[in-house]
């Protein structure tokens, strides 16, 4: 599937606007390097009139960090209502997340690389998050590989999974060949052998 055949996500209000202008300076500047007035600039709007919408920066990361989740949570629901076997369900796990990092690689960015700076109080449901969305995976790779141990399946996993993301979130520009060029090297580390 193309990213031309998903609909492109837009911000629908004021909010909305304040979170990706926030997600965009996040990832070009980092998230202590930005601040409130740095975020009402880019959308026309006084520094304090933000907290109009948002009680604090650390608030926007969070919801930041939420939609990342989201946005994968669904492309796994997605992935996995079309998937007829363990190994095609997999496959459509990659592709989509792949799909999601390309298309959002500034969301993905932020969600891998600023979420060390929330609270560990906030960050901690944001981890059982990332780690049921792995856990998925892990399971159906065991079902399409039985002869992994959940600990090698998790290994294969993860190592996919940072594949995509540091290859989606490098990139520039969305490339329908990059998106086919990681399914293919994130499938190939799901079905590597385990030494």
């Amino acid at each position: 599937m193309c990213s031309s055949d998903l609909p492109a996500r837009r911000p629908s209000n004021r909010r909305d606007l304040i979170l990706e202008a926030a997600i965009d300076l996040f990832h070009e500047s980092g998230y202590p390097a930005t601040g409130v007035d740095d975020i009402g600039k880019a959308v026309d709007v006084s520094g304090p009139a933000i907290y109009r919408h948002f009680s604090s920066k650390e608030e926007i990361l969070l919801e930041a960090i939420r939609l990342a989740a989201d946005e994968v949570h669904e492309a796994n629901q997605n992935a996995r209502a079309l998937g007829s076997d363990p190994m095609s369900v997999l496959e459509g796990y990659v592709r989509a997340y792949g799909r999601v990092a390309i298309e959002r690689s500034a969301l993905i960015s932020v969600w891998t690389s600023e979420a060390r700076h929330l609270s560990s109080a906030r960050r901690s449901p944001m981890t059982k998050r990332l780690r049921a969305w792995s856990d998925e995976w892990t399971d159906e790779l065991r079902s399409a590989r039985p002869d992994l141990s959940e600990d090698q399946a998790g290994i294969l996993v993860t190592g996919a999974i940072g594949l995509i993301t540091a290859t989606a979130t490098a990139s520039r520009g969305d490339d329908v060949r990059l998106a086919d060029r990681i399914t293919s090297m994130a499938m190939a580390t799901l079905a590597a052998p385990i030494l």
